[in-house]
Formats: C-alpha cells, structure tokens, sequence
C-alpha cells in the first residue's frame, strides 16, 4: 500500500509523493535549515535503502495513517 505525503523539500516544495508504505523504516521530526539560513520543521520519512523525504504532515499525522493501514 502507498500513503501520498506533501514534500517539503525546497527543490519539490509542495509537490505530492507516493510512498510504499511497506519501505518505511522510521519517522521522525524535526528542523530543516534552508539555504537561506531559514530554519523550518519537517517530518522525514526514513526508506532504506533509498533515503530520507521532507515531507509537511506532522509525526502524528503519518503514524495514524500507516496504523490505519
């Protein structure tokens, strides 16, 4: 099952993301400092071995969203 979640980073800023729900490793929040020097708060989302996405829904938001699943 995929989840669809909002990037968050700069270079794909609001674009939408489908992501195996399966390949999920963890989920964290936390701050993302811009080039700009800007720092925002991000959730990443931990999918070995492809990497971490900055996505905008909030922890809670995602965690009930895979529990549901």
């Amino acid at each position: 099952m995929y989840i669809t979640l909002t990037n968050a980073a700069v270079a794909h800023l609001g674009n939408k993301i489908s992501i195996n729900a399966d390949l999920i490793a963890t989920v964290h929040d936390g701050f993302a400092t811009r080039e700009n020097g800007l720092t925002e708060n991000v959730t990443y989302v931990f999918c070995p071995p492809h990497g971490t996405w900055e996505v905008s829904e909030s922890l809670a938001q995602i965690v009930s969203i895979l529990n549901a699943q």
